[in-house]
């Protein structure tokens, strides 16, 4: 594996080239994450997010597939926020990649949502914001972390993000204004 900058457009070219999301279409995979947000640094990770609602034995069974041919990968029964889920740690091409299912469906996971309220603050907001955000994750926050101190929220930065993926555009507009990331 290797430390560098992926940019957006290599993680792209590396899902085409692999037919990863074409292999995992059973599962309703959706590429998140800080990559296809351009939030990300160096070493980061692809993230897919998978819905196995036919079982999490046959979501296993299938990145096991997936794993086989790849040196360095692994596939582990995981515990989030005390439901169980399925998380393989790939190898492709050098580059590290997550895919996380469980057994309900993606638009209901947290991380999905998560990523569709960052996905519409960053289109609201200056650019500023996603400089700040990039900053604050080389600081050493997580992603979620890093968008509640920029936008200065308060509470649990899962929960307050949770929280902003239902507000219309204006609502949210009005939050960027206060944390003076002007809008467009």
């Amino acid at each position: 594996m290797t430390d560098r900058f992926l940019p957006c457009s290599e993680a792209r070219r590396i899902l085409s080239r692999t037919g990863l999301m074409r292999r995992l279409a059973a599962f309703t995979p959706r590429w998140v994450g800080s990559i296809p947000l351009n939030i990300h640094g160096s070493g980061a990770d692809i993230d897919i997010v998978c819905s196995a609602t036919n079982g999490l034995t046959a979501f296993r069974m299938a990145l096991e597939a997936l794993a086989a041919g790849l040196p360095g990968s692994r596939v582990d029964d995981n515990e989030h926020a005390g439901e169980a889920s399925v998380i393989a740690r790939l190898v492709v091409e050098e580059v590290p990649v997550e895919v996380f299912g469980r057994e309900r469906p993606v638009e209901t996971h947290e991380s999905y949502v998560h990523w569709l309220a960052e996905h519409r603050l960053l289109g609201l907001a200056e650019d500023r914001l996603r400089v700040d955000i990039r900053a604050a994750k080389a600081d050493g926050l997580k992603t979620e972390p890093a968008f509640a101190h920029c936008l200065k929220l308060g509470g649990d930065p899962w929960v307050e993000l949770l929280k902003l993926a239902s507000p219309g555009d204006d609502a949210l507009r009005g939050l960027i204004r206060r944390a003076g990331y002007t809008t467009r």
